[in-house]
């Protein structure tokens, strides 16, 4: 039941209590919801507030709403250590999900000059740029775009990248140990090919993750910009109080993909 003497909003306090069930699993993934009109008289309230807290599931990416047939819980999250410099691949793959990786380009190219100088290259220097697009369990997640020094990696342009890990190649083969990265994150709208890509609504957003992936000496290995579906992703800090970093803890980040 809904609180009517709360002041918070009808609507929420019915995503919210939608959510925790969600979230013990008596809501389970796959089942559907109960219609607008069950949930109307469960919670006595009118269809417009019923559709405002459906609606709310939606955007955040918890539930989806297939026409005509009903409204179903998505499936279970997974986390990705955003911090922690596994490959896309290694991470989601280790835990038994399907991950897949289209190529969509992978050539030799100038580099933009923003680009450049973060990776610290002379002028005239070239760069591999890599652009793929990741799947988990056949559903588009992540557009990932590298540019690494060509001097670095000679003929990885030819090496197959859909079914190989880039980090694992750079180090097995190029000896480039990935030690630190450096990154942004932050909100931005999608393009129109994003949403092409990833089946996003016309107002859709993503979560652009931007930085630079260092080795050995601080040497520029990669730049990279990973955007993720912000309907289907979040991301989760850990902070510690300095005198828990002094005892070994560090910060962590993580991106939940569900």
């Amino acid at each position: 039941m809904i609180d009517k003497n709360s002041p918070v909003p009808f609507y929420y306090q019915i995503a919210e209590q939608l959510k925790e069930q969600i979230s013990r699993g008596s809501l389970a993934a796959g089942t559907r919801l109960p219609s607008e009109r069950e949930l109307c008289e469960q919670f006595l309230v009118s269809r417009m507030t019923v559709r405002q807290a459906i609606h709310s599931l939606q955007q955040e990416g918890l539930i989806e709403v297939r026409q005509g047939v009903g409204t179903f819980v998505h499936g279970p999250k997974q986390t990705y250590d955003a911090l922690h410099l596994r490959g896309f691949s290694e991470e989601i793959g280790r835990r038994g999900d399907s991950v897949e990786s289209v190529v969509l380009e992978q050539a030799i190219v100038f580099p933009p000059a923003a680009a450049a100088h973060r990776l610290r290259l002379s002028p005239g220097a070239t760069t591999l740029k890599i652009i793929r697009l990741r799947k988990v369990n056949q559903e588009p997640l992540l557009l990932e775009t590298s540019l690494l020094p060509a001097t670095l990696c000679p003929g990885l342009e030819s090496v197959d990248l859909a079914s190989n890990s880039l980090y694992q190649l750079l180090e097995s083969r190029y000896h480039l140990h990935l030690r630190r990265a450096e990154q942004t994150l932050e909100s931005v709208a999608a393009t129109d090919y994003e949403k092409s890509l990833f089946g996003l609504r016309p107002n859709g957003s993503v979560l652009l993750l931007e930085g630079v992936t260092y080795g050995d000496h601080d040497l520029p290995v990669e730049y990279f910009k990973a955007i993720y579906r912000s309907d289907r992703c979040k991301f989760r800090l850990e902070s510690w109080r300095d005198v828990e970093r002094q005892n070994g803890s560090t910060q962590r980040m993580s991106v939940i993909a569900a």
